[in-house]
């Protein structure tokens, strides 16, 4: 049954398009509406396309199906978000169905290293969507970036447009722990990338300030210390678990024996 679940993947998915399609005008421009088309559309070819090896679709569909809903819902096009959510349900049974094979051949330690290392990647979808795939950025996240960001990295209240560049800076980094954590594309590069980023975010934030608890206004610095500390173990060789593209296609080998072959 493992081998035949791409093709409910590929159904919800394209009811996932269609539903796009169908309420395309409450996207908030053209650059929005086009992120949603494509990652949309990508979620079922993801599947078709790469159906032989089982781990390498559901990453993808996974990766694909986590932009578009968290996109739907920060930004009320609910509708689009709920018929998207439809694809967890096949991903789901899928992550089942490769956590046994996995476990059976592998052993348990590398499938929690592979459950975690995924959590962990694509939770930064959720952020960087709202600062990479909208046409207009949500005013609170501009005034946050201006007043709080601001007077914290430069002394200043920054500027709209410098605001917005810092927004979509913040988010192109979050895409990158993203695909290398989530997807397990050189995942010890990806967890070094992260934490640094959760670094530089409490302290130009100032979450620092504030007080250990999350739950006090303005927001502690626990939640994010929390994800830096799971994080921090994936910059440790052979830690990323065997459910990942660089276990799949062999990327990390092929890449230590341009190394060698370049002297690098």
């Amino acid at each position: 049954m493992k081998d035949k679940m791409y093709w409910l993947v590929v159904l919800t998915g394209m009811i996932s398009f269609v539903s796009v399609l169908t309420y395309i005008n409450q996207f908030d421009g053209a650059w929005s509406t086009i992120c949603m088309l494509l990652f949309s559309m990508l979620i079922p070819l993801s599947a078709l396309f790469f159906r032989r090896n089982n781990v390498v679709w559901f990453l993808f569909a996974t990766f694909f199906t986590t932009i578009v809903v968290r996109n739907a819902d920060q930004h009320d096009w609910s509708q689009v978000g709920w018929w998207t959510a439809l694809t967890y349900l096949p991903l789901l049974l899928q992550l089942i169905f490769i956590l046994h094979e996995g476990y059976q051949k592998n052993g348990s330690q590398s499938m929690v290293l592979s459950f975690i290392r995924m959590f962990i990647g694509f939770n930064w979808l959720t952020h960087c969507t709202e600062k990479l795939f909208v046409s207009n950025h949500d005013a609170g996240l501009v005034g946050f970036f201006q007043t709080v960001v601001g007077p914290n990295t430069f002394g200043t209240i920054l500027s709209e447009q410098l605001a917005i560049n810092m927004i979509v800076l913040g988010g192109v980094v979050e895409l990158t722990a993203a695909i290398s954590l989530g997807l397990g594309v050189l995942s010890r590069f990806g967890a070094l990338v992260a934490a640094l980023y959760l670094i530089a975010a409490e302290v130009m934030s100032g979450h620092f300030g504030v007080g250990y608890t999350w739950m006090l206004p303005g927001g502690g610095w626990e939640v994010p210390f929390y994800f830096f500390m799971v994080t921090i173990p994936f910059m440790l060789p052979h830690s990323g678990g065997a459910l990942s593209l660089d276990k799949e296609w062999q990327l990390s080998r092929r890449l230590d024996i341009i190394g060698k072959a370049t002297g690098f």
